[in-house]
């Protein structure tokens, strides 16, 4: 006589249903800026959201471990692309997108800009250069400051637009 062994499968958690394909795309490319892809389906789950959404939500609609989740909903609120938020009688914290994630966006790039530049800057002043590597950091310097001039100027008309 044989005993029939029976064995269980382990318990999976329920798999959330996929997400909008604009959350992986928008993912991929966050990434080649040098966000964690992680980070990036987070901030696209919450671009599409409508409501504000718990850190267990986030984790199993991107399919992160809630610690991968929490250290990118961080990052991400650091950077002023999402907002953190209670509920009365809820010791959960929720998440939604920031207001205006693009131009706080631009506003750190812009400043991560101008360190570049100050960078370039100081070493202009620097005697020992060559003639060559003179004009080319002077030529950067020029360019960089028109790109950022330019920039600057765009983001005060959009918010002044938005102060409307």
């Amino acid at each position: 006589m044989t005993s029939a062994r029976q064995t269980h499968a382990p318990r999976r958690k329920p798999r959330a249903a996929a997400p909008h394909p604009f959350v992986e795309r928008l993912a991929l490319a966050l990434e080649t800026d040098g966000f964690p892809r992680i980070a990036g389906r987070i901030f696209g789950l919450l671009m599409m959201s409508n409501v504000e959404v718990s850190l267990d939500e986030i984790a199993d609609s991107v399919g992160a471990s809630k610690a991968s989740a929490s250290v990118n909903t961080r990052m991400l609120e650091d950077k002023g692309f999402i907002d953190r938020m209670s509920r009365p009688g809820d010791r959960r914290d929720y998440y939604r997108i920031a207001a205006d994630p693009f131009l706080r966006a631009m506003e750190q790039r812009l400043t991560r800009w101008n360190r570049v530049r100050s960078v370039v800057t100081e070493a202009m002043n620097d005697q020992s250069l060559s003639s060559p590597a003179r004009t080319r950091l002077k030529e950067f310097d020029s360019m960089s400051g028109e790109c950022g001039e330019l920039l600057e100027a765009t983001l005060t008309r959009i918010r002044n637009r938005r102060k409307k």
